[in-house]
């Protein structure tokens, strides 16, 4: 494993597991970030690179049912906030910052609503919005695949369970090409171009580990996303910041315009000529000074 990273299980008042990652023991500050969905546990040099530069402590954790974070059956998207907590206070961090796209940006924003107290400034990123937003088309502009999974998760367990297990059937193997091949249709050209270089191959050592394990994990975020989240966007006080693209065809854009329409104070960044995975690799330093300068700015 590259230098400076570090695993842990961290144990859970109901007696489960959380499998923690860390990096570095910066000065400035932790950053608590959320895979997307399915996300694994691996090092991930961009986010050592930042860290190192701003001073900060990486945290990710593994969601329930990734990797060794023990399952959680029927879990929402509310249910993260008290596991982060127990995480924070395993490695004794009061305050901190938290940030996390696609199927992470739900969870980031479950974060700043429930632990206002602690969690200083969220990033989401990519997020799509409840399922049962006002107003909002939730499936326009969605690639077919991103479609046919959600839509199969809207009818439960039993309907994407099957689907998912064979999706990643063959994906102990699976390469970056094999990934644009399977989701051309979720993938505008300028995030397929960004599975052409080593972004390509970090992003498939993610996903094989996310799923080395089984769906378990993938198939709860997916009934967690498509069932009410368990808190109001409305409360929330923390400063939070929305991050999308404009050829976004995962997640909409409009999702987080949406989003930001919803939450008190939030910030929306619409960055042009960008989609889902290449906005949040390319503004990846931005995000995290955006970070810092609105925590200062509530302080």
């Amino acid at each position: 494993m590259a230098e400076g990273w570090e695993y842990d299980l961290v144990p859970m008042p109901d007696g489960r597991v959380t499998e923690i990652l860390t990096y570095g023991t910066g000065t400035a500050g932790t950053l608590l970030c959320h895979a997307g969905t399915p996300g694994g546990l691996v090092p991930r040099a961009p986010f050592a690179k930042v860290c190192d530069e701003f001073g900060l402590r990486y945290v990710m954790a593994g969601r329930p049912g990734y990797g060794k974070s023990s399952p959680r059956p029927g879990r929402v998207m509310a249910d993260i906030a008290e596991d982060m907590a127990c995480v924070l206070d395993h490695l004794g961090v009061d305050t901190f910052l938290t940030m996390g796209g696609s199927g992470g940006g739900p969870h980031v924003l479950a974060c700043a609503a429930l632990l206002p107290e602690r969690c200083e400034a969220a990033a989401a990123l990519v997020s799509p919005a409840p399922i049962d937003a006002d107003g909002l088309d939730y499936y326009a502009g969605m690639g077919p695949e991103n479609v046919e999974e959600w839509k199969l998760a809207e009818q439960g367990r039993a309907a994407v369970e099957p689907w998912l297990k064979k999706t990643v059937a063959g994906w102990g193997e699976i390469t970056a090409a094999d990934f644009v091949a399977a989701y051309h249709g979720a993938l505008p050209p300028v995030d397929r171009e960004l599975c052409t270089t080593e972004y390509g191959d970090l992003m498939m050592s993610w996903l094989r580990k996310a799923t080395s394990t089984g769906v378990e994990g993938w198939l709860e975020d997916d009934l967690a996303l498509v069932t009410p989240w368990g808190f109001d966007l409305g409360s929330i006080t923390t400063p939070v910041t929305i991050w999308t693209g404009k050829l976004d065809q995962m997640v909409s854009y409009e999702h987080c315009v949406w989003l930001a329409r919803a939450i008190p104070g939030a910030d929306l960044h619409v960055i042009a000529e960008h989609g889902h995975l290449s906005v949040q690799h390319v503004y990846l330093p931005d995000i995290v000074e955006d970070l810092l300068r609105t925590r200062r700015r509530r302080s």
